[in-house]
């Protein structure tokens, strides 16, 4: 069934991520559903047509329940990363007693083997001690500051704000792949314009935007 569903326009749809979890998915799906249906479709809906907008729903209906199947088959859903399994500990049996010996001299423990290494480790000792640090020149130190002052004057790349122009968008993205209405997509990522002004987007790690976050901090709120 995977096979033929295409999950990632499912996503698209729902504006969601794949790694999203269940009750955030079905929630997008309500609210997607209340878009295209014809009795929830809010008033001024600037979107698919009736027609257009059915056909959608019966799509978006059985991209549904596929991945529900599948949540239900695997326990994630589709795209999303597998939940590593647990390690099993394996626990050893419990350590031998010494043994207790009635009677007998105590033996006297080898030391003999312990005299190098501590003849070895006292050599090491004086030569850390009359090793002599040669003198800094300054050299080093002045090309450290001069790497530093070169990383620090290098322009930072452009990456996607809110509030810019479509042109501004369309210089560091590139073309969107569809664009609809106010929404620019980039595969399973999109950025939203009002008035030709950014607003919104969504990075999907699938493709993602020129941008450190995957929501704007404005739209998390």
């Amino acid at each position: 069934m995977g096979n033929e569903v295409d999950f990632l326009d499912l996503y698209r749809q729902l504006r969601v991520s794949p790694e999203c979890d269940l009750q955030e998915f079905k929630q997008a799906y309500r609210r997607c559903v209340s878009t295209l249906h014809p009795d929830r479709r809010p008033a001024g809906y600037r979107g698919y047509t009736n027609s257009r907008a059915a056909q959608r729903l019966q799509q978006l209906n059985v991209q549904y329940e596929a991945a529900m199947t599948f949540q239900r088959l695997h326990g994630r859903l589709p795209g999303a990363l597998p939940t590593p399994a647990a390690t099993p500990q394996r626990v050893g049996p419990p350590p031998r007693p010494p043994s207790q010996k009635s009677s007998g001299t105590p033996r006297r423990p080898n030391v003999k083997w312990l005299i190098p290494i501590a003849l070895v480790a006292l050599g090491f000792l004086f030569w850390g001690a009359s090793a002599v640090t040669p003198p800094s020149d300054g050299t080093n130190d002045s090309t450290t500051h001069d790497s530093e002052a070169n990383l620090g004057d290098a322009p930072a790349a452009p990456v996607l704000t809110l509030g810019m122009s479509p042109e501004n968008v369309r210089a560091i993205e590139g073309s969107p792949v569809e664009i609809r209405d106010d929404l620019w997509e980039y595969g399973p990522s999109w950025v939203r314009f009002d008035h030709d002004s950014v607003i919104d987007w969504y990075s999907s790690p699938l493709h993602s935007l020129k941008t450190a976050q995957t929501r704007p901090p404005a739209a998390r709120n």
